[in-house]
């Protein structure tokens, strides 16, 4: 015969229970029910301790995909969250971790939390990112939230997961001064504003050699008396100089150049929405690097050069056929046994 004795009710649930994360009482009245404070059975929303690590984890279903994520070791299922410095009271974190299996499924809000956790760095791409991805990054955001309440001296502009989050996204995760890295839970991001990849940049110059200005004037000079019998004027010391410059510029053993590579707003990549760079980089990376290879002109050059340019005078012609070329057409005339010496120009080009 059956006992009559009714099923006794469950033992309430005790203040410090809260304490052992996923305990629970024994239920007399449920077989399968874990005895005394043994851990729950895996289920959405609950949180237990890892028997091999030793570590809280909590498992949640976002989107119907059970997500387990191991927490932080000083994370508890009661510990408060909350926005205190509005008034507003205290949630426990595993109430405030499980609210994603709300809001996640409205599109506006889930579109909202995901576009601030672009924008603080917590995602690699702001469209259509796994729900595992967005777990993550929630993940760290409520935790981010608990232990700058815990902390005496917390950031109390910190205490709720949405000003921990608001924050973020106007500076990046990076720059918050957070107590957690993004890696402490594996997010899918870089930490820095909008996602972008560490800005760097590099500089390279090697320097020009050039022929000094008086060494340039001096050989000009030497040239023009040689061929012409006169010093260069104003004009033409400044129409050589400027030639010089720009064979040295241009036309020795290399130029100058300068590479930049930075971010290309007119090429956008479409998973992650970020530019992407002449380098095929994608991101914030900017690099510039100036290459100046080392020239010169030897003086044998600049002689040549000043030559060149005091033979294009029209002076130059008629200088030569009052001296060298007069003086050669003299001793032409002469004995070929006169002063018995070669005959020929007195001045030579360069």
């Amino acid at each position: 015969m059956a006992d009559p004795t009714p099923n006794p009710s469950p033992a309430p649930l005790r203040p410090d229970a809260l304490n052992q994360l996923g305990a629970a009482p024994a239920d007399p009245g449920n077989i399968n029910a874990p005895g005394g404070l043994s851990p729950l059975l895996s289920q959405s929303g609950n949180i237990q301790v890892d028997s091999q690590t030793g570590l809280p984890q909590a498992t949640i279903t976002v989107n119907g995909k059970l997500i387990t994520l191991t927490l932080n070791s000083d994370i508890k299922a009661n510990q408060p969250v909350g926005a205190a410095k509005h008034g507003g009271s205290y949630e426990n974190f595993q109430t405030v971790l499980n609210s994603i299996q709300d809001w996640y499924g409205n599109t506006s809000t889930r579109q909202k939390y995901i576009n601030e956790m672009y924008e603080a760095g917590l995602l690699s791409s702001k469209k259509s990112p796994s729900a595992a991805e967005v777990a993550l990054a929630w993940q760290l955001v409520v935790q981010e939230a608990a232990l700058q309440v815990a902390d005496p001296n917390g950031d109390t502009t910190l205490y709720s997961p949405d000003e921990v989050l608001a924050k973020a996204a106007q500076q990046g995760w990076n720059a918050i001064s957070a107590k957690q890295a993004i890696g402490d839970v594996g997010a899918n991001g870089t930490g820095n504003l909008n996602n972008s990849t560490a800005t760097s940049s590099q500089s390279e110059t090697i320097y020009k050699s050039y022929v000094d200005p008086a060494t340039a004037m001096g050989t000009l000079a030497d040239a023009y008396f040689r061929l012409m019998g006169r010093n260069p004027t104003a004009g033409e010391y400044n129409a050589f100089l400027h030639t010089l410059y720009s064979y040295q510029e241009q036309e020795n053993t290399g130029k100058f150049e300068t590479t930049s590579k930075g971010p290309n707003t007119d090429n956008i990549d479409s998973s992650t929405d970020q530019p992407v760079d002449q380098s095929g980089m994608t991101g914030g990376t900017s690099t510039q690097t100036n290459v100046v290879s080392q020239r010169g002109i030897g003086t044998r050059g600049v002689q040549f050069l000043a030559g060149q340019q005091a033979l294009g005078d029209p002076e130059e012609g008629a200088y030569q056929a009052s001296t060298t070329y007069f003086n050669a057409f003299i001793k032409a005339l002469q004995g070929p046994a006169s002063g018995m010496a070669a005959s020929g120009p007195t001045t030579t080009v360069p």
